[in-house]
């Protein structure tokens, strides 16, 4: 084949030609230059558009009039001449094209954070690590079906539902339960149902590095020391990003009508909870029932999510799924593992971050409680009802969290002292003292309120009232002999500041088990400060005593 340095006319056959979504084109290409130049060439082809899922075959032979190709490896391009693996004949050049993460990160912009609305942000944020790792899911194909009421039937217009089985673990303050009873031997109705054939094709797990851009926007954040300049990082990069993605496709039908018999049946739940700390959207159902029992429904698809675009309204799901073997079909169907976009920061610029942000309110309770008093000076210890999800906030210490609690007598008028203990490795829980004039046994009905305040280690900032400036100190007060303490706060005298304030102990036993701590706050008008007054008092001696080791936690606004 003689070497022309403008080229020749080449065929370049991309893909099988078996294969429908196959095509040839024609391309001016130089044979006598390697295969790195020629891909170069190639790429600046308006019709082959080669990209890195491209790879250059040499034909090796042929079984029953099919070509055997072997795929040659890119670090190898350079070295190999095209005129090596093109036929004399019939100048034929083979391409074949397989997914590739960095084809699939671009076309999918995998590097951009995600909106509340599950929406791609305007702007990039991270670059994805070279360990990027991919898998091939074989057998991918799900059923799962949801049925639904009316209320339900808002829901389903959102696109929540439609993402299925995304995870966000913070980012939302939504949290919606719908679950039906347990049916046993009974008709159940439904006004609609939807189902969803889920193929998953292939999954994603990576790392991410944060762009210089995005680190000097958050740089420039912190030195604002106006969190709200957080607010507007996230509008402009997305509030989360997954670390695990599943590309194939979804297609969604609903039926209506539906009529089933049950002899016993498990709840149905459906999930979508994207509070605080902690979301997921789950579908739980019993997929193979709901097919063998439905009678009179008509089943009709209303969406797409990937694969070949064709009319919904002569939908043909075994056309639209074989479309899927091609990868350029692909969407996102899950995202799993999501992080905050703060997340991937350098730990200092984190805690700068919090820093900046300061405290909030992470989770709020109240809770209704009886029990009697039958014996005097004997402090009753209540155990909170704790999410799991605040629980590891709790327990992680980065997050500083202190617990503030109150709590009244709904019908008589008993004073009521609450404390906290916090032993190490060990849930807060409250000790509730009733202190009586004369005492009395009687039957207590408790409101307590409680609250976990620290940092949001989730960078949930949708949820944060910048406009209260909200302050929590804890101070470590250690025995010295005294009944009381007085001291100045480190908190300017204003009529306008609200302080609550709790003690802490480490411990409950016999020594302090009838002990109350009691404060309140004054106007230290030669510091200008406000300051605390603390004593104790022991009820089963009826006297003050000198004060234990303790933790005084305040909170300011």
């Amino acid at each position: 084949m003689d070497d022309v340095q403008d080229g020749i006319d080449i065929i370049v056959q991309i893909d099988d030609p078996r294969d429908p979504q196959s095509k040839r084109v024609l391309a001016k290409l130089n044979p006598g230059e390697n295969l790195l130049n020629n891909r170069k060439k190639l790429e600046q082809n308006s019709k082959v558009k080669m990209n890195d899922t491209f790879s250059f075959t040499n034909k090796v032979g042929q079984i029953d009039n099919n070509n055997i190709l072997a795929e040659i490896a890119k670090e190898d391009e350079e070295r190999i001449i095209l005129e090596k693996i093109i036929n004399k004949e019939d100048r034929i050049l083979y391409l074949k094209s397989e997914p590739d993460w960095k084809f699939l990160k671009d076309r999918h912009k995998l590097e951009y954070g995600i909106t509340l609305t599950l929406e791609k942000a305007n702007k990039k944020a991270f670059t994805i690590m070279e360990d990027c790792k991919m898998t091939e899911i074989v057998d991918g194909c799900k059923y799962s079906t949801i049925e639904i009421d009316s209320e339900e039937d808002q829901i389903m217009k959102n696109d929540l539902l439609l993402a299925a089985d995304i995870n966000t673990k913070v980012f939302v303050n939504l949290s919606t339960s719908f679950e039906r009873s347990k049916i046993t031997k009974s008709n159940c109705n439904a006004n609609l149902a939807c189902t969803i054939s889920e193929y998953g094709k292939a999954s994603l797990k990576f790392r991410l590095q944060p762009d210089v851009e995005f680190i000097k926007e958050v740089k420039d954040a912190i030195e604002s020391k106006d969190p709200r300049n957080f607010k507007k990082i996230i509008e402009e990069y997305g509030q989360f990003i997954p670390t695990e993605i599943t590309l194939g496709g979804r297609a969604y039908f609903k039926r209506s009508n539906i009529s089933r018999h049950f002899s016993e049946e498990n709840p149905k739940k459906l999930n979508i909870s994207t509070g605080s700390q902690g979301s997921n959207i789950k579908i739980e159902s019993n997929t193979e029932n709901l097919i063998n029992n439905i009678n009179n429904s008509k089943r009709e698809c209303f969406k797409l999510v990937g694969g070949q675009n064709l009319n919904i309204n002569n939908f043909d799901e075994k056309v639209w799924a074989e479309s899927l073997k091609d990868f350029r079909y692909w969407s996102c169907i899950k995202f799993k593992n999501p992080i905050s976009i703060f997340q991937p920061l350098s730990e200092n610029l984190r805690k700068q971050i919090l820093l900046s942000i300061g405290k909030k309110i992470l989770y709020t309770n109240t809770e209704d409680h009886k029990y009697f008093l039958v014996e005097y000076a004997k402090p009753r210890v209540f155990g909170l009802d704790i999410p799991e999800n605040i629980l590891k906030i709790i327990q992680n210490k980065d997050a500083g969290c202190s617990i503030f609690a109150t709590v009244i007598d709904k019908k008589e008028k008993d004073i009521f002292n609450c404390q906290v203990i916090w032993s190490q490795n060990e849930d807060p829980r409250l000790v509730i003292h009733c202190i009586q004039k004369k005492f009395k046994q009687r039957k207590c009905k408790l409101r307590i309120s409680w609250m976990v305040i620290g940092y949001d280690l989730n960078f949930d900032l949708n949820h944060s009232e910048f406009n209260i400036q909200l302050k929590v100190q804890n101070e470590y007060f250690k025995a010295t002999g005294h009944q009381t303490i007085i001291k100045s706060l480190d908190l300017e005298d204003d009529s306008s500041v609200l302080c609550f304030g709790i003690p802490v102990l480490s411990k409950l036993n016999s020594s302090n088990n009838s002990l109350v701590i009691n404060h309140h706050f004054f106007n230290d008008q030669n510091n200008e400060k406000i300051g605390l007054h603390a004593f104790s008092y022991c009820l089963e001696k009826n006297h003050y005593v000198n004060l234990p080791d303790f933790t005084f936690n305040k909170k300011s606004y």
